[in-house]
């Protein structure tokens, strides 16, 4: 072999090595909430086009404090979170935006009294809820101080997780429970094996309609995205946002096969699933579509109570 045989042989070699990284997926984590619209997320990643040119790795944190520790350290840089923790982080520094909307009614009341109808028969209950000023205890609470009800008529008992709720809830005299799907589903199926009456008595966001003169969806959480991520992967996130629609048509046509899937993510029954695919306000909506409603939302957090938000109302351009 000559010198000029060599250096060809040499150059298509090294071009064959270098193909495999040329032609390599782009890596992108995506987090997820325990909660219902996570299916949406997982079956997107799965399924959609983003797949075809990403390696997408999907995850659900276990809570708030988690989602926080994650932001704060760098490894979470798009995550589906609730609208007050976004705020949140946004007023702490953390530069992050909201892509959208992926639930308008996910929180319902689970009750073991056949008279509890709205949040005013709940005075002189005892009712059991997760996060302590996060989510479901700031939406319950204001609603109540709209209402002009008196708070301290209410028994609230405050856990650090969802199933936690679920738990006592089925094993103790409590009277309800604030829950979000699809656990409030997974509470119906395990009070029918142990023989016990549990009823969905309301859903809060017919109350929060009630209470505040508002249509009856609450933009309770959707992706938020930290803003240079945001820039460098924008092509990524726009495509990723079509297969968040598809996904979202996909589990309204296959139920089942969205259950099987969503049941990998998170730690629910496929049967609870179908059932909260069928009865919760998922959705997909461009939070720059959503501006009144969300801003609503917001101005609701705040005038309950402004530190629930970091004490300052985010300007327009938080929405993308």
């Amino acid at each position: 072999m000559n010198k000029r045989e060599f250096l060809k042989l040499s150059t298509a070699f090294g071009v064959s090595m270098m193909a495999p990284n040329l032609m390599a997926k782009q890596s992108i984590s995506l987090y997820g909430a325990p909660a219902l619209p996570s299916v949406t997320m997982a079956i997107a990643a799965l399924q959609g086009k983003s797949s075809k040119t990403h390696d997408i790795t999907f995850k659900t944190w276990k809570n708030p404090d988690q989602l926080r520790a994650g932001v704060a350290n760098g490894l979470i840089n798009a995550t589906m979170a609730p609208l007050n923790v976004g705020i949140n982080l946004l007023n702490q520094g953390f530069d992050f935006k909201l892509l959208n909307i992926l639930a308008f009614g996910v929180l319902c009341v689970m009750s073991k009294d056949e008279s509890i109808k709205n949040i005013a028969d709940l005075k002189g209950k005892k009712i059991i809820l997760p996060f302590k000023n996060d989510m479901p205890d700031i939406i319950f609470r204001a609603i109540i101080k709209k209402l002009e009800l008196n708070e301290s008529e209410y028994e609230l008992t405050y856990v650090q997780s969802p199933p936690e709720v679920l738990g006592l809830f089925l094993q103790k005299e409590y009277d309800a429970a604030i829950m979000l799907e699809p656990l409030a589903s997974v509470c119906e199926l395990r009070a029918k094996k142990i023989g016990l009456s549990v009823k969905r008595a309301f859903w809060i966001h017919d109350e929060y309609a009630r209470a505040f003169n508002k249509p009856a969806i609450i933009p309770q959480a959707g992706i938020i995205i930290q803003s240079k991520f945001y820039e460098q992967n924008k092509e990524f996130f726009d495509t990723y946002e079509s297969d968040l629609k598809a996904a979202l048509n996909f589990i309204s046509s296959n139920p089942q096969s969205a259950a099987e899937i969503g049941s990998n993510y998170l730690p629910t029954p496929s049967k609870a699933l179908v059932n909260s695919f069928k009865i919760s306000k998922l959705a997909v909506t461009r939070a720059s579509e959503l501006g009144d409603e969300i801003f609503d939302f917001i101005n609701m957090i705040y005038e309950f109570n402004p530190k629930l938000i970091g004490g300052k109302i985010p300007p327009k351009s938080y929405l993308l």
